[in-house]
């Protein structure tokens, strides 16, 4: 389980001092699915960071089932570890072939190329482009490269998957493909999907939707009640 605990992220001090989260909980089951939504400037970039340990809370805590990622673990380490994250922007090295891309996070472990070849080609059948591992980054297609971002994520076996707007900068027929790839990973490998994102029908597919509004957790919600939480986000 991972577990967010009265976290707090405020920045600036005194009349310049902006809270960007308030006192904000929740705990994540293993292989579960949920969104985080809100609109722009809610909170959830920030949950985002904190909660994988790209920042520190001001105030409270995470923890990875009984240790905090902050207190009694390298936290980079940590992420590296049992973590894969998916970027709006994919960030992917354009010049770079697509499986070079994806097996970057196990350089930098310092796994050896044969290994590290290995299971980036095994990443990339499993988002569908194993076609295309030769490529450069730059000539694929907005769609396929959000894929290769997945396999990238995914390519270090993290048990918990992230993704930050993973279809924003796609269109709508990619979107659909993406939305479906993330959530047959979750079905075939268990692991847990935390989706961040501001599109209520994305976050819908979710087993559990938390809503942020300036900070605040402000649903909390099972897919049972989900149309309840659109009427009253």
């Amino acid at each position: 389980m991972l577990s967010i605990q009265s976290v707090t992220k405020t920045y600036g001090k005194k009349d310049n001092k902006f809270t960007a989260l308030d006192n904000v909980s929740a705990d994540f089951e293993a292989g579960t699915t949920n969104a985080i939504i809100g609109k722009s400037g809610s909170g959830k970039s920030t949950m985002l960071h904190i909660m994988t340990g790209l920042d520190r809370p001001s105030s409270g805590d995470i923890k990875d089932g009984e240790a905090s990622i902050f207190q009694k673990t390298d936290t980079d380490k940590w992420r590296g570890e049992n973590v894969g994250i998916i970027f709006q922007s994919f960030f992917l090295q354009g010049n770079d072939s697509v499986v070079e891309n994806v097996a970057l996070p196990l350089k930098l472990k310092g796994v050896n190329r044969r290994a590290r070849n290995k299971q980036a080609m095994e990443a990339l059948e499993q988002v569908g482009l194993l076609d295309k591992a030769k490529n450069k980054a730059k000539d694929l297609s907005g769609g396929q490269k959000q894929r290769v971002a997945i396999a990238r994520a995914l390519v270090t076996k993290p048990k918990i998957l992230v993704a930050d707007e993973p279809t924003g900068n796609l269109d709508s027929e990619n979107g659909a493909a993406v939305e479906n790839l993330l959530f047959e990973l979750n079905q075939k490998l268990g692991t847990t999907l935390l989706i961040v994102t501001h599109d209520l029908d994305l976050a819908k597919r979710c087993s559990r939707v938390i809503f942020l509004k300036d900070g605040q957790v402000k649903k909390d919600i099972a897919k049972k009640h989900h149309d309840e939480g659109e009427k009253n986000a």
